[in-house]
């Protein structure tokens, strides 16, 4: 009977030493009040604490510790709930970003058949002129940089072209 006391003794101890962590864990701002690691640490305190004092007979300290276990499971089921609305929410403001940038993209790259495509399937590309508007010619011309006759291109050797024409150029 006495080492079956002595656990119950130790039980106690260890919820106490528990609940006194998380207090000053909280109060040295390692944890927050609305944590869960916060609340589960007070419950799994007045756990031990409650179960200590029921079986040694202290009926009010029980009560009061089973109050505290109550109190502290309202407390993360709420903060779960809470955390679960936040993430659906983020999931929801991803997706929608994730669809307005694939929508974005897919008009960026919808372009209407090039004028002056040949019949056997050579795509047109279109090239601005220095004194008029756009005009497209087959891509086997001399319209691809270092495609034949010409002059070299300008930029330095190994860096690619990145400004793009723009479809209101192309359509113009």
């Amino acid at each position: 009977m006495s080492v079956l006391l002595t656990l119950v003794a130790v039980i106690g101890w260890v919820g106490v030493a528990v609940q006194l962590i998380a207090y000053a864990r909280l109060s040295s701002g390692r944890l927050r009040a609305g944590s869960v690691s916060y609340q589960g640490l007070n419950v799994m305190g007045a756990m031990a604490v409650g179960a200590s004092s029921a079986a040694s007979g202290a009926w009010p300290s029980a009560v009061a510790n089973a109050i505290w276990i109550g109190i502290g499971v309202i407390a993360i089921i709420a903060l779960r709930r809470h955390i679960l609305e936040r993430r659906l929410a983020a999931a929801r403001r991803k997706a929608v970003a994730v669809a307005e940038s694939s929508f974005r993209r897919a008009a960026r790259r919808s372009v209407v058949s090039p004028a002056g495509a040949t019949t056997d399937g050579d795509v047109a590309v279109a090239i601005a002129d220095a004194d008029g508007p756009a005009s497209a010619q087959p891509s086997s011309e001399s319209a691809v940089p270092g495609g034949g006759g010409g002059k070299a291109p300008t930029r330095p050797p190994g860096r690619r072209r990145t400004r793009r024409r723009r479809r209101s150029q192309l359509a113009a």
